[in-house]
């Protein structure tokens, strides 16, 4: 999974690994519950978490640096003013993600997209822990009449009538559905029981949360070649694929996190079918890496020539800013790698 096309897994010891240093204590202690504890010892052991670390760290493609810095002070000023409360340093790296996974030339979009990024990477968060603002933005978003009735839901009709001035409408109107259905995937994932014994969890609900749709076609962006009003049919054929991606990949990638916040690991996937099925947790966090990397190819199969190197870049780049954004904490287990940023990233787009 990189620029170049090369797989992500092939060497059972890929170069690179040595220089990590990680030790069996290092950070575990961080994760409260013992049982969490012990079945990220067991992905840690297993060479996997390495061999993906190694696998996208030559990634490093030309990143507009300074839009990015310029884009996250304008947003943390502006969320500020609207009553949007979001750590500034959030900001910083969800526009960083940003341009690093979907460079866009012209300013005004990029800011657009970027605001899109950052506003939906905090609802996400706030709407899992509250169910009942995200209630509230359904109604806010989708019944007739219905006024705003806080930041969130006011910030979100400021969203998308800045986004709206740089895409076609019907895509707009596409990209709304997308997001008002993430929503709906909180609620519905609000009925899990902890202990994955409900029958709530299913594969219609996983294709709802997570704002992946969303997320994936803001690549449109990036260039001509992926604008859905003219690409209808790549993204038709794709768009699962890219959901299948989206959703596996993060599971694989946030699970230290998840673990050392406890509540957010007895939702995820991997922990939950490992429950539910009694298997162990890394027969299903395997399940969930195969997936994420079917998914993968079978995105560049569907792309065409031009387009191939833009998913290309996209995913990549997810994969590589998960492993060095402080957000997903794996410094915690391997202190070698560094942070995304302009000291680790090259370059101007």
């Amino acid at each position: 999974m990189n620029p170049t096309g090369r797989p992500l897994l092939h060497h059972p010891r890929p170069p690179g690994v040595d220089t990590l240093h990680h030790t069996p204590r290092r950070g575990l202690d961080a994760i409260p519950d013992p049982r969490h504890r012990a079945m990220i010892a067991s992905i840690l052991a297993s060479g996997l978490v390495e061999q993906m670390i190694a696998r996208t760290d030559d990634f490093d493609p030309p990143v507009d640096h300074a839009q990015a810095a310029r884009n996250a002070a304008l947003l943390t000023a502006e969320l500020a003013a609207s009553g949007v409360d979001f750590p500034a340093a959030t900001v910083r790296d969800i526009t960083r993600m940003r341009a690093l996974m979907v460079p866009i030339a012209d300013d005004a979009p990029a800011l657009a997209v970027d605001r899109v990024w950052v506003f939906t990477t905090n609802v996400d968060d706030v709407c899992c822990h509250d169910p009942a603002e995200a209630a509230a933005i359904l109604r806010a978003g989708l019944l007739p009449g219905e006024p705003p009735s806080s930041p969130n839901t006011r910030y979100i009709r400021h969203m998308f009538d800045e986004l709206a001035r740089f895409c076609d409408p019907t895509v707009l109107a596409v990209l709304k559905t997308f997001f008002h259905n993430a929503v709906t995937g909180v609620l519905m994932e609000a009925e899990f029981t902890p202990e994955a014994s409900d029958g709530v969890d299913s594969d219609f609900v996983r294709a709802f949360n997570g704002f992946s749709q969303f997320w994936f076609a803001m690549l449109q962006f990036t260039d001509p070649c992926l604008a859905a009003h003219r690409n209808r049919a790549f993204w038709a054929a794709a768009l699962s694929s890219c959901v299948a991606f989206l959703n596996d990949v993060n599971d694989v990638l946030s699970c230290y996190k998840e673990a050392v916040h406890g509540a957010d690991f007895l939702a995820s996937r991997p922990y939950r079918q490992a429950v539910s099925e009694g298997i162990p947790y890394l027969t299903a966090y395997r399940r969930s890496l195969d997936g994420g990397l079917a998914a993968y190819r079978r995105i560049l199969d569907l792309a065409d020539e031009e387009q191939r190197p833009h998913l290309e870049r996209y995913m990549t780049g997810f994969a590589y800013w998960h492993f060095h954004c402080p957000r997903y904490r794996w410094q915690d287990l391997y202190p070698g790698l560094r942070e995304a940023g302009p000291t680790t990233l090259s370059g101007t787009a």
